[in-house]
């Protein structure tokens, strides 16, 4: 919204710098980091008195995990809607508001925070496990079918405007520099192939935009078990794909590392910074010993936006290294579920998901927390040193 006032760049030369992605992007970061740091405090005040706290050990069997959670037991939960507010106000202040990224993100991040915000509610003041499974599949495959056609609808709208003609690819000329990139339209980038080998899907793109946002927002739900865990993998995750936003929204870097070209992708590069702004603040408060968490309404909102700029950005696949922590999370469950159901009982890990494996282990919270984040700062640094891997 505010990129607006580059119009009046005449009356005020700095304004002219509101015309550049960068520097909204950064702005769009500090301001959800600031406004995190301003609207916590309050939020965790009222949400004491409201008395939606955690409700402690669970049972199940895996002592020294549930001896954790019960120290933690009445700490403020839900802490996720703060994160949600700050990340749209932001976006809503940086990024264009006549993009159709800038919405799609929006909603999906507006649907799973109710999914999440349902589940944590039933946690709360029901004792229970959680919101139905036929109501909590419901709203999350409806959020993310909606966000399927969404996307859909976008990629066919840019292509009829960029490619009347219906050509493969499509030209532009900067500076007098003719450049000439794919735009991909429904089609799914192979990793380390060339784009002659991207896979066609159509209209089954919006299954796959289904598959890997519920797939996300599941990853990241399971991480959340942490301090600071789900918050600061997130943040890595949505700074590197910021980069990559960024990167693949540009026609000449764009045709410099082979990748399918993304109309609009400043505006998923500053939606990202924004999920890293709300996030980083977030983790001054989550941060061990924890005054909040962001329950299931900050982790399966950060889920599901998490796997809608990968798709935004046409690399759904690099979500395996730029989210490789939250994919590990999720298999580990899997494979535990599997293993018991499959082989006797016998489990593959000592408690699932991977993070109380070490847990019982005798690792310590912060050990396991801080190791996770540098692993995800690694496999998210070459994430970005893959793209131009063909």
């Amino acid at each position: 919204m505010l990129s607006y006032l580059a119009q009046f760049q005449h009356l005020w030369g700095p304004l002219r710098l509101l015309d550049y992605g960068t520097t909204r992007a950064v702005a769009a970061l500090l301001t959800a980091f600031v406004l995190m740091l301003v609207v916590m405090p309050g939020w965790i005040r009222w949400l004491r008195l409201r008395k939606f706290g955690e409700a402690g050990a669970k049972g199940q069997g895996a002592a020294v995990v549930d001896a954790a959670r019960e120290l933690k037991k009445g700490t403020p939960t839900m802490g996720g809607a703060a994160i949600v507010g700050c990340i749209a106000v932001a976006a809503l202040l940086w990024c264009d508001p006549q993009a159709p990224r800038t919405w799609l993100l929006l909603f999906g991040l507006g649907g799973f925070a109710v999914l999440g915000f349902l589940d944590d509610r039933t946690k709360i003041f029901k004792g229970s496990k959680g919101t139905p499974l036929f109501v909590k599949l419901g709203i999350q495959f409806g959020t993310a079918i909606a966000c399927g056609v969404g996307l859909w609808w976008i990629e066919s709208s840019y292509a009829a405007h960029l490619n009347p003609a219906g050509a493969a690819t499509y030209t532009k000329v900067l500076d007098g520099v003719t450049w000439q990139i794919s735009l991909g339209t429904h089609q799914v980038a192979i990793p380390l192939l060339g784009l002659e080998h991207g896979l066609y899907l159509g209209l089954f793109g919006v299954l796959w935009s289904v598959f890997v946002t519920v797939a996300c927002a599941n990853g990241v739900n399971f991480t959340d078990g942490m301090d600071g865990l789900a918050a600061g993998t997130m943040l890595i995750a949505a700074l590197a794909f910021a980069v990559i936003a960024y990167l693949v929204g540009r026609v000449d870097a764009a045709q410099y590392l082979k990748v399918f070209y993304v109309p609009g992708g400043d505006d998923v590069a500053i939606f990202s910074c924004a999920v890293a702004g709300a996030c980083l603040g977030f983790l001054w408060f989550n941060c061990a010993p924890a005054q909040v968490f962001m329950g299931d309404t900050g982790s399966q909102a950060l889920g599901g936006v998490l796997g809608l700029i990968a798709l935004n950005c046409k690399q759904e696949f690099l979500i395996c290294l730029v989210g490789l922590i939250f994919v590990l999370e999720a298999a580990s469950v899997a494979i535990q579920i599997f293993t018991v159901r499959c082989c006797g009982g016998r489990r593959l890990f000592l408690c699932a998901p991977v993070h109380h494996h070490f847990q019982m282990k005798g690792w310590s919270e912060t050990t396991i927390v801080v190791r996770f984040w540098i692993i995800a700062a690694l496999a998210a640094l070459l994430a970005i040193a893959s793209l131009k891997l063909h």
